[in-house]
């Protein structure tokens, strides 16, 4: 068994083993490897080797390391070297640009420099050397924010201090540098307290270092400054404004206390800072004479710098103190036209300069208008490289000052004032975004001045927004502010100048719907016809493309409201066009048929005369009103995949007796054919009433359904008498028949269900159709039918009817054979009748005869037979028959016997002077002829 060796040489070994490993490998192992570590910023394993060996770096060492205090020392300089020449190639002003490893390297260069100096013979003059070193690692350390390491370094340069004062003698360097090392030292210990929340340590550092404050020199004087600077604004932006006042009043008055020429550049700097942060911090405190100071600093740094941007913002931060007297807007708005003049233009700039003039519009909107129309025109617009997004964004929020002001002319001439400076100063219009946000401003205070009735302003607000500054608006922004601009025009009734707007404006804005929808307004309420004819065309041509009636109907709704019936008619029959009565857009047809057709009665009402064009059209588009209604109301019950709901019995009501009525209204002054267009739509109309109506509303269309026939087929007959046209001719005669034949068919189907006097009318109604239907049969050639009309006639048994009747025939291109047996029906119908005009019926048996005679001897012989009959039945009674008539006829009779005589046909002269004699029996001529004609037949020699 080994024996057991005695601890100290048990230590002395492992101290011999840990200074041989920081020596030789890891040393030498960091030397090599550190340039290439500190380029490629992840040497994770080195930089872990390196914090390892810091930490574990012994603190004291014995006599047994003095046989390599040479080797540390060497190894140390040489890393320490290497870091210095490897961090010139970093920017110094940024320690976070360092690589960390530098930062190790150097403290662990130290602590073997530290190392080496204890173990050896600690010569008195290496402590300045070492002192300056560890300081420069203490330093670096606190500027990356690495208060341990740091707190390690400085412990060992605290060890120095009680060494310098022994071996004072011993070094040769003044004792100045020593005494501003120490005082370094006491800085960075305060820094390193400051970094770790000891507020205490660092009070107490800070007391030993301004012990010797009367022996600092600049460049101490300044690290002290700015360590106290930064400990002041930190505390500063942690609003702990009493500590912060008195670290940031301490660096002021250690920077104050040196000769201001002897300070560097930096130097300067850091005391505007260091006054800057301390106003601020003074300003956060609630004792009285903390503002005062605060003053007093920033009038005291106005006098050394002038009109500096940071003055500015100090007084600035000044005049936004709270205080019990007004604020001073006038004062604040001063402080930024010279900021506006002297200010450094950049992003951080500008957006410093709007924050604060938008500070100001909340106290005086009026001192902040001019303060951006200062910045505006001095600045923006004049310099070298005028950036847009600036003058949008300010000229934005000067309208936004504006629209958030009481509206008066004066503001806004101002803007308009601006406005044409800047594009005095421009080459283009602002950019789309600026304008956007711009219009988006004008629109609302143009919606509530409008909507408040404000219409001039809101007329000026939007003259604003089509100023050329916004020409990249696009035209649909355009056109609303045009669009506007007109409704405000129509507010104020103001025609004239509406029309110049719009004539103003761009072809594309003017044509689009909403555009031509306002300018009819104007027109309508202007009386200007022809300008509301184009601008409803204009809609309508929109409307094909849309399928949107909307417009049309605002068309409509606003010319109602004026009271332009003509335009309202207008809009309606677009309308009713448009949606195709009902059969492309839906629309409830009934209501706008309705509308249309009671404009259309009061414009006739308004102008009675129905011989003028006007009237005349108008009564045209009223008959194809209800022709449309009645095609509509068809199609809609005849398809099998709607519903029809808009077409109510009390609709189909109201469409039947209307058409009826306006028919037999105007039967005396319009056109037949107009009459007949109603009378026919009436029918129409009647005919779609559902199969399940009751028996009352049965029994009224079925009368109205014959006044209908009747009227139409009175109509016919005339238009058919004056037509030019043979093809019309024969449609208007063969409608007639239909009528006709309607009439007779709803007399037949009510004969059993009418009182005497309606029974009486209809069949004196159903013997004047009669008489049309008969001259229709005539006329079409029809000559079958002429039979059936002449047995229509006995429903009434008017003569009158019967000698029209015959008239006809008799005038008619009918065949002998049709023409007598018709004529003989007429006359053997009209003979019983007690009205019956003999002298007349008289005629129609001697032109029959006369017809008969030459083409029938049968029928003429019965016509004989029949005149006679007649004239015996006439003796009796007070119209006996016309006796120059019997002489015509048996004087024309007893000639045609001679003419059978003659041509040996004795049995028929003998029969024929017969008849002859029988009628000549009847003459009131006192018996004359009768005998003469007997005296003649005596004369005859018969062969038997």
């Amino acid at each position: 068994m080994a024996p057991v060796l005695p601890a100290r040489q048990e230590k002395d070994k492992r101290v011999k083993a840990l200074l041989s490993t920081l020596c030789h490998p890891f040393a030498s192992e960091l030397e090599a490897q550190l340039s290439k570590a500190a380029s490629s910023r992840t040497a994770e394993i080195l930089l872990k080797e390196t914090e390892k060996n810091i930490a574990t770096f012994p603190d004291n060492l014995n006599a047994s390391a003095a046989s390599k205090c040479e080797e540390i020392d060497h190894c140390g300089t040489t890393i320490w070297n290497l870091c210095t020449r490897l961090r010139r190639e970093y920017d110094t002003d940024n320690p976070h640009d360092v690589p960390l490893i530098l930062l190790l390297a150097r403290v662990f260069a130290f602590l073997l420099l530290d190392c080496a100096h204890r173990c050896g013979k600690a010569i008195a003059g290496n402590i300045p050397r070492l002192m300056k070193i560890g300081l420069k690692a203490g330093k670096t350390c606190l500027d990356r924010k690495q208060a341990d390491l740091a707190l390690k370094v400085l412990e060992k340069v605290g060890g120095y201090e009680g060494l310098l004062k022994k071996s004072d003698s011993e070094i040769s360097d003044d004792g100045g540098s020593f005494n501003n090392m120490i005082a370094e030292y006491y800085v960075l210990r305060t820094a390193v307290a400051w970094h770790k929340g000891q507020f205490s340590i660092a009070e107490l550092m800070f007391e030993k270092s301004i012990s010797s404050l009367h022996l600092f020199d600049p460049y101490t004087a300044e690290s002290l400054a700015d360590v106290l600077y930064e400990m002041g604004k930190d505390l500063l932006g942690k609003k702990e404004y009493q500590l912060s006042s008195k670290w940031l009043d301490r660096a002021y008055n250690v920077l104050n206390r040196q000769e201001l020429d002897k300070l560097s550049i930096d130097a300067s700097e850091l005391r505007i800072s260091i006054i800057q942060s301390l106003t601020k911090a003074l300003l956060g405190l609630p004792e009285p004479d903390a503002f005062d100071r605060a003053r007093s600093l920033v009038t005291l740094l106005e006098n050394e710098l002038g009109d500096k941007l940071v003055v500015l913002l100090l007084k600035i931060e000044l005049l936004s103190f709270p205080t019990h007297g007004p604020f001073d807007s006038g004062s604040y708005s001063d402080v930024l036209l010279r900021m506006t003049r002297t200010m450094f233009l950049n992003d951080g700039n500008f957006s410093l300069i709007m924050f604060h003039i938008r500070k100001l519009n909340d106290k005086s909107p009026s001192l902040a208008c001019k303060a951006l129309d200062a910045f505006l025109t001095l600045r923006l617009l004049k310099a070298e490289e005028s950036l847009e997004s600036w003058i949008g964004k300010a000229l934005v929020t000067r309208l936004w000052f504006t629209v958030n002001q009481r509206d008066s002319e004066d503001a806004l001439q101002s803007l308009y004032d601006l406005f044409e400076v800047i594009i005095a100063n421009m080459t283009k219009p602002l950019p789309a975004e600026a304008t956007l946000a711009a219009h988006t401003l004008l629109w609302k205070r143009i919606e509530s001045n409008y909507a408040q009735g404000q219409y001039e302003t809101a007329e000026r607000w939007c003259r604003l927004g089509l100023h050329w500054i916004f020409a990249s608006s696009g035209e649909i922004n355009t056109a609303r502010l045009s669009r506007k601009l007109l409704l405000c025009a129509l507010a104020r009734k103001d025609i004239g100048n509406a029309k110049e707007m719009f004539n103003s404006m761009p072809d594309s804005t003017r044509n689009e719907p909403m555009s031509r929808f306002l300018m009819y307004k104007i027109a309508v309420r202007g009386g200007d016809t022809d300008l509301a004819a184009e601008c409803l065309q204009a809609i309508n041509s929109a409307a094909r493309v849309t399928q949107d009636l909307t417009l049309l109907y605002g068309c409509v709704l606003d010319a109602q409201q004026v009271g332009d019936k003509k335009q309202t008619l207008a809009g309606l029959q677009l309308v009713l066009e448009k949606s195709d009565y009902g059969v492309q857009t839906p629309v409830h047809l009934p209501s706008l048929l309705r509308l249309t057709i009671s404009l259309m009665l009061a414009l006739l009402e308004e102008n009675p005369g129905y011989e003028n064009s006007e009237a005349l059209d108008t009564i045209d588009k009223l008959c194809k009103a209800f022709e449309r209604g009645a095609v509509a109301v068809r199609k809609a019950r005849s398809s099998s995949n709607l519903v029809d709901t808009a077409w109510t019995i009390d609709e189909l009501e109201w469409f039947s007796k209307n058409s009826y009525n306006l028919a037999i209204k105007h039967l005396s002054d319009w056109n037949p054919r107009n009459s007949l267009q109603m009378l026919k739509s009436c029918l129409d109309f009647m005919d779609q009433y559902p199969k399940d109506i009751s028996e009352q509303i049965l029994e009224d269309l079925s009368l109205r359904k014959m006044f209908c026939a009747f009227s139409a087929a009175t109509a016919l007959i005339s238009l058919a008498r004056a037509e030019d046209s043979i093809e019309a001719q024969m449609q208007d005669y063969l409608n007639v028949r239909k009528h006709v034949d309607m009439f007779d068919t709803l007399l037949q189907e009510k004969v059993d269900n009418m009182n005497e006097d309606m029974e009486q009318d209809l069949r004196r109604k159903l013997s004047i159709l009669a008489a049309f239907d008969f001259e229709a049969a005539c006329r079409l050639k029809a000559w079958d039918g002429l039979s059936e009309a002449v047995l229509k006639a006995d429903a009434c048994r008017s003569a009158q009817v019967y000698e029209i009747m015959a008239d006809i025939v008799l005038c008619s291109e009918a065949p002998t054979a049709v023409l007598i047996n018709t004529l003989k029906k007429i006359i053997n119908e009209a003979w019983g009748l007690e009205s019956l005009d003999t002298t007349k019926l008289a005629k129609y048996m001697r032109c029959l005869f006369q017809i008969a005679i030459s083409n029938n001897q049968v029928i003429a012989e019965q016509l004989l037979d029949q005149i006679h009959n007649h004239a015996e039945e006439a003796a009796e009674s007070e119209q006996p028959y016309p006796s120059e008539e019997l002489e015509w006829i048996a004087t024309k009779a007893f000639n045609h016997a001679i003419d059978l005589y003659c041509a040996g046909a004795d049995e028929g002269c003998r029969d024929w002077a017969g008849r002859a004699l029988n009628i000549a029996h009847y003459c009131t001529d006192g018996g004359s002829l009768e005998k003469l004609l007997q005296s003649k037949l005596v004369g005859l020699k018969f062969e038997s």
